[in-house]
């Protein structure tokens, strides 16, 4: 616990000399935790996490995150806790060329786990991934391709994600649709799969709040399909776990607290399978962030 209140310290007071030096840097920072409870798993009882990241936009050229999460993981029959270490880095382009109707951004992530693994499996993971974008002018239209790579100690998975964004009801509305294409290098340790696909969708209904509690917008999103050891460039994360994800659905709300603040949360429910222990659950979960603009 202390070393988390340090690392998250150190991002605000971060934060607060960079922006006493310039005017031209704009800054977020996000505070993240959440609560997991599996659900007929025959070794897994629960988890939960708490994470910051701190954002930083230079005019309109560019910018940078850092990130850090804490996540501890607890295991039936007096199997001991997994408590692990997430950090994330990554810096991004925008580009504006004559003839494009829209921003291209290019990204660059990185991401360190460390755990207390026994087997070691989980733990020294190094994650590599970039990720090319266009956004139009008139925020109707998005497109994307990812690529990541995560090394572990015996193991190295190539993912590649595929994205469109489209606005919808007078831009009431957002789709995004994205697929997940996920090649392990060596089956016997990724309970003998060689490629997985899995697609994601989510879609967005931005309202106008009229009162304290009325959300500024409401979400729902679905995966369908496999995929393991997972990489979200979206929310920062890596999924460092062999068991095969089989599908889920996440539903949120998110608020305005004033005009530089906001609140998003969401719960949802997971599907995974083990195949090597024939151990099939269902994560259960409550995510809750609070984002501030300086």
């Amino acid at each position: 616990m202390k070393k988390r209140l340090l690392v998250l310290l150190f991002l605000g007071a971060f934060v607060n000399c960079l922006a006493q030096a310039t005017e031209k840097w704009k800054f977020n920072t996000e505070v993240q935790g959440s609560v997991v409870d599996y659900s007929g798993s025959q070794y897994r009882e629960g988890a939960h996490e708490i994470g910051g990241l701190l954002s930083g936009n230079y005019l309109d050229d560019g910018g940078f995150n850092l990130g850090y999460t804490r996540t501890d993981i607890k295991f039936k029959a007096s199997l001991p806790t997994i408590n692990q270490d997430s950090y994330s880095a990554s810096v991004r382009k925008h580009l504006y060329l004559d003839n494009v109707p829209g921003i291209i951004t290019l990204n660059a992530n990185g991401y360190l786990l460390n755990n207390n693994d026994s087997t070691g499996a989980t733990d020294a993971v190094n994650v590599w991934a970039t990720q090319a974008s266009f956004a139009s002018y008139n925020k109707l239209y998005y497109l994307d391709f990812g690529y990541a790579r995560s090394d572990y100690r015996n193991l190295s998975v190539n993912q590649y994600t595929p994205t469109a964004g489209l606005g919808l009801f007078n831009d009431d509305g957002w789709l995004q649709l994205r697929g997940y294409f996920i090649a392990p290098s060596n089956p016997m340790l990724s309970q003998g799969i060689k490629f997985t696909q899995a697609a994601e969708a989510k879609y967005t209904h931005f309202l106008t709040p009229n009162g304290l509690f009325k959300p500024n917008n409401i979400q729902i999103a679905g995966v369908f399909g496999n995929r393991l050891y997972t990489v979200d460039m979206d929310i920062g994360s890596v999924i460092n776990l062999s068991d095969i994800q089989r599908g889920g659905l996440i539903i949120g709300a998110e608020w305005r607290l004033g005009s530089t603040a906001k609140m998003l949360l969401q719960g949802g429910q997971n599907t995974y399978i083990n195949r090597n222990i024939g151990d099939n659950y269902e994560s259960r979960f409550l995510y809750l962030n609070v984002n501030t603009t300086f």
